[in-house]
């Protein structure tokens, strides 16, 4: 992976568009370049271009942990992580661009842009937008920004964590890493190496053991909730129920007999009431036949009268026609009287239609010459009225142009006085931190002058305390050689016979005075074998004392060189502290109490502080400065726009009273024409009235007509009825005679009331009355069927075979029997569900322990996996799994630290020290001899933490040549031979091929390297770029 080129615009401090192409000379021919410029101004931000365009966030925005929103503009604001923060302040738009070579070998180009909407500062910030076009065949890709990133990563073959720590290379925290504490270490080292999982696992390991055990004494504690009936429990119900079923079916049986018995006495009521109510319902049939004897004679008459029915209807019918033919003659009458009376009115409407018709035509040529001008006026009055109207629109424009104008000169005066106003607060305050000015461009040389001393001051302390450690080890090495000396001289006199005294002086847990053992075996075997060894065991002795003169002797030469050697490291560190201490103090003389602070501990995080606000106040400074003239000009700009503004509502006021002047000349000319009614208004009235007239005369000349055949019709009308009465008279009495005769024939027996009365009734009334009359003879003869049969039921009810026998069996006693037993029965059966209850829970309880116990062994061997994997790898807080995890992924990261560290220099390699994560340092020259890394010098501290940072690159990189490196700010704190052994270290390493960018803002940089990028800073906390080699 290759980077071709870095370009943006408007990202932080860097004002417009950069560009850094390293295909293009001199950084094409460069294979070490520096990016160099002051404390601020703007050499990081690059890096922040780089990782922008590839995976939108940069590494200063990754550490954010808060998720705390900031203000962007009046209505909006962004989170702390959100990689539009970089956009300048003040830039309505910003872009990141990176051309790269990827792993197909394909040249690539992403660009990520951001704006504001409309153009305008004010503008609510848009979304992030990616942009990737394939160089190489000039297609674009598309996908969403989610997929456009994840192809970067593919095409890249690292992710972003990766990428920082594989092409930025992370020298400065491997060099705070070589001498942290061992807590510390683990830290550093998992964020250096994004190896942050094993803590997770460590984590989740104690988690799991936690539930595992958790899960285990549930099950446990549900086994010993469960309670089971014993065999004797078992046997006992067993025989209740058994007893229970032969007692409840006795009780049953009798129930059954008691309940026959009551059910008898039951039916036999039943029976008595049935035979009652049948009698009941005999004789109400009986009476109603009885008083149904009127209602058969009626049916008889009617019947009788049914022949003449067909003669007595027609004569009423005829009749009915004789009323209404009578009336129909009248109501004719009438009419043609009434037509005679609306015929003489229409006649007169009609003339009077005609005269009003005249009048109206007089009146209308009277005023036609009116309604013209009226029109004419109306006309004028219109185009006036729709330039009045433009006119106030006009004038209203300038009305409110103007009060927007003054409005918005308004806001900006007081935005401006609000700027200056801060502003003055930033000016004091800077007046009253005046004492820090020169101070706050070094404050991170200062700052690690501080930490060099303070470090220097510990280690030196740690030094001499481990060199007292040491001279106390020597001093007791000493005293033993001398008594094995004496011993050595002691045993050269002594012959095999006083070794066998000596022998005999020895008892088990006190030392041996020849070779210290507690334990003295040949003692206790007996003087037998003593004569044989005497001589043996006193050359034994001598080995053995002369081999623990030889270790003394070479542990006291290792003590006199570490002595040596921790007293040259006292004195180093001393000399560091004092030199650093002195250095800081040329800066910090100034400031009256900063040792006491830097005693504390306190003054490089004040300093540190004090520098952030100081920039953070310095650039807002420069943004009021800008956004002051902005508003100065704006103001001044608004002001001009308020004079035009003011004149053209003066034109446009003057324009609106013309017209109004006009209009109010016609309108009152008009208003004397047509008592000021619209002219076409009037000239409609004329022409409705005209037309209303006429069609009046056209309806009264219809009506006249109407009523002239109307008369005509009724005349007609009244002779055809008077024609029909007179031959419905003469049917009338042909039919009053025939029914006349009939009635005679009765002899008095039906007059003509009762005639009428009876051929009222018609054939249903007939025919129902029949059925109902036969009906009651027909349930005579039923109910008297049924009494019969309900009579013998009864007789054979009472002679049945079961049935109470005497009064003792009374209905009362009977239930009582019978509810006594049925509470027995009740209480036996609740009884035998109950048990049956019982034995369901034990049989439910033994499927759950018998579950419970097949489930136990596995939740027990798991628990105890998880334990034993907790005991190995588990914490609650991840530390432990994480030490191991870091201790090997450390091994590994020396293997590819070691390979470069040969690259840069064959004398030194990297060793951890077993069982912890510290580093020590095997010096080649000096024939293996193993240094701790708190000796180094500067040099050969930067040698070492480069070589960790590359190998950190190899490893993140997976086998990937990575051709592009960039360190950061690795260079602050070294001298300037320490920092001629740097650049010799980065000489070989760029002659692998690699194009490696230094970023530094150290002055000596300039000296050793050609080919710069300088970002200088300029005015209102802008900065600029420029190449030079």
């Amino acid at each position: 992976m290759k980077i071709l080129a870095i370009r943006g615009r408007n990202l932080a401090s860097l004002e417009g568009d950069f560009e850094l192409d390293f295909t293009a000379e001199p950084l094409k021919s460069a294979g070490i370049f520096a990016i160099t410029g002051s404390t601020g101004a703007g050499k990081s931000t690059l890096l922040d271009a780089l990782c922008l365009a590839l995976f939108d966030t940069t590494p200063r925005l990754s550490s954010v942990t808060s998720n705390a929103n900031i203000q962007d503009n009046k209505n909006d604001s962004i989170t702390l992580k959100d990689s539009r923060n970089i956009l300048r302040r003040g830039a309505v738009d910003g872009m990141a661009e990176v051309d790269f070579v990827a792993l197909g070998g394909d040249h690539y180009r992403s660009t990520w842009t951001v704006g504001r909407a409309g153009s305008k500062f004010s503008g609510r910030l848009r979304n992030v937008s990616i942009k990737l076009v394939n160089l190489t065949t000039t297609v674009e890709e598309q996908g969403t920004k989610t997929e456009l990133l994840k192809q970067i990563v593919d095409l890249i073959g690292l992710t972003f964590d990766q990428f920082t720590r594989a092409v930025l290379l992370a020298q400065g925290d491997f060099a705070t890493f070589l001498k942290a504490k061992s807590t510390e270490k683990a830290e550093l080292l998992e964020k250096l190496t994004g190896t942050n999982v094993y803590s997770r696992i460590s984590q989740s390991i104690y988690r799991k053991t936690q539930e595992a055990d958790a899960e285990l004494n549930v099950l446990k504690d549900r086994i010993k909730g469960i309670e089971l009936l014993t065999e004797e429990q078992i046997e006992a119900l067993e025989l209740e129920r058994k007893q229970i079923a032969e007692s409840s079916g006795v009780i049953k049986k009798c129930a059954e007999i008691l309940n026959q018995k009551i059910g008898w006495i039951k039916q036999e009521q039943e029976l008595i009431k049935e035979v009652s109510q049948a009698q009941t319902l005999l004789g109400e049939s009986k009476t109603a036949i009885e008083a149904a004897k009127p209602r058969y004679e009626y049916v008889a008459r009617v019947d009788e009268v049914q022949e003449i029915r067909d003669v007595y209807n027609e004569l009423q019918n005829s009749q009915k026609q004789c009323v209404a033919y009578r009336n129909s003659l009248q109501t004719k009458l009438q009419e043609e009287k009434k037509n005679a009376e609306l015929l003489a009115v229409a006649k007169e409407n009609l003339k009077v239609c005609e005269a009003k018709q005249l009048k109206v035509n007089e009146a209308f040529e009277k005023a036609e010459p009116e309604i013209l001008r009226a029109r004419e006026l109306d006309a004028k009055l219109e185009v006036v009225t729709r330039n009045g109207v433009q006119a106030k629109k006009e004038f209203d424009a300038a009305k409110a142009l103007k009060e927007r104008t003054e409005s918005n000169i308004a806001a900006t005066q007081k935005l401006l006085d609000n700027e200056l106003k801060r502003a003055k607060e930033l000016d004091s305050w800077f007046e009253a931190q005046s004492i820090y000015k020169e101070l706050i461009p070094r404050t991170e040389l200062i700052v690690n002058l501080l930490n060099t001393a303070q470090t220097s001051m510990k280690q030196s302390a740690n030094s001499e305390k481990t060199l007292k450690s040491r001279k106390e080890v020597l001093e007791g090495d000493k005293k033993k050689l001398e008594a094995f000396q004496k011993e050595a001289e002691r045993l050269d006199k002594l012959l095999p016979a006083e070794i066998l005294a000596l022998r005999e002086k020895l008892s088990d847990g006190v030392p041996c005075p020849v070779c210290g053992s507690l334990h003295h075996p040949l003692r206790v075997e007996g003087v037998s074998n003593e004569a044989n060894l005497e001589e043996e065991e006193l050359n034994r002795a001598k080995e053995s004392v002369k081999k623990q003169l030889e270790e003394l002797n070479a542990g006291i030469e290792e003590s006199n060189k570490e002595i040596t050697r921790l007293a040259t490291m006292v004195e180093s560190y001393t000399q560091q502290y004092k030199d650093a201490f002195a250095d800081a103090d040329s800066y910090l003389a100034a400031l009256p109490a900063w040792k006491a602070e830097f005693e504390q501990g306190a003054l490089q995080v004040k300093l540190q502080k004090l520098a952030a606000e100081w920039s953070n106040n310095q650039v807002e400074l420069n943004l009021i400065k800008d956004k002051s003239i902005n508003l100065q000009t704006a103001l001044t700009g608004e002001k001009k726009n308020l004079e035009e503004a003011i004149k053209g509502e003066e034109e446009k006021t003057k324009k609106l009273a013309d017209y109004r002047t006009e209009y109010n000349d016609l309108a009152a000319e008009r208003k004397k024409l047509l008592d000021g009614k619209k002219a076409d208004e009037v000239a409609g009235a004329f022409q409705k009235e005209k037309k209303g007239i006429e069609e009046e005369f056209r309806k009264l000349s219809e009506e006249l007509n109407k009523l002239n055949a109307n008369s005509e019709s009724l005349k007609g009308g009244i002779k055809e009825v008077t024609v029909m009465l007179e031959h419905l008279d003469e049917r009338n009495k042909i039919l009053q005679n025939s029914v006349g005769e009939w009635i005679a024939q009765k002899n008095g027996a039906i007059t003509l009331e009762l005639l009428a009365e009876l051929l009222q009734k018609d054939s249903a009334w007939l025919t129902n009355e029949k059925r109902a009359l036969d009906q009651l003879k027909k349930n005579e003869i039923t109910i008297s069927a049924t009494l019969d049969e309900r009579k013998k039921k009864l007789e054979q009810h009472q002679s049945a075979e079961v049935r109470p026998q005497g009064e003792e069996e009374s209905m009362e006693n009977l239930q009582t029997q019978l509810q006594d037993a049925n509470t027995q029965l009740d209480a036996m059966l609740k009884r035998d569900a109950t048990i049956d209850a019982i034995f369901a829970n034990h049989k439910q309880g033994k499927e759950k322990v018998k579950k419970i116990e097949k489930e136990l062994p596995v939740k027990e061997a798991l628990a105890e996996n998880w334990k034993k994997l907790n005991q190995l790898f588990g914490s609650a807080s991840g530390s432990k799994f994480k030490e191991i995890a870091q201790g090997y992924t450390l091994d590994v990261l020396l293997t590819y630290a070691n390979k470069h560290l040969q690259e840069l220099s064959k004398r030194y390699e990297l060793k951890r020290i077993p069982e912890t994560l510290g580093l020590e340092v095997i010096d080649l020259d000096m024939l293996g001899e193993i240094r701790s890394v708190h000796t180094l010098s500067g040099g050969e501290s930067f040698l070492v933490s480069l070589a960790l940072a590359l190998g950190l690159s190899s490893l993140s990189s997976n086998r990937m040549k990575v051709e592009s490196l960039f360190i950061d700010e690795g260079f602050g704190s070294l001298d300037a031979e320490t920092l001629g052994v740097a650049m010799d270290a980065l000489e070989r390493l760029q002659t692998q091929g690699r194009k490696i960018g230094v970023i530094s803002h150290v002055s000596e940089m300039n000296e050793h390297i050609a080919t710069q990028v300088r970002v200088e800073k300029t005015v209102n906390g802008r900065s600029k770029i420029e190449v030079v080699g």
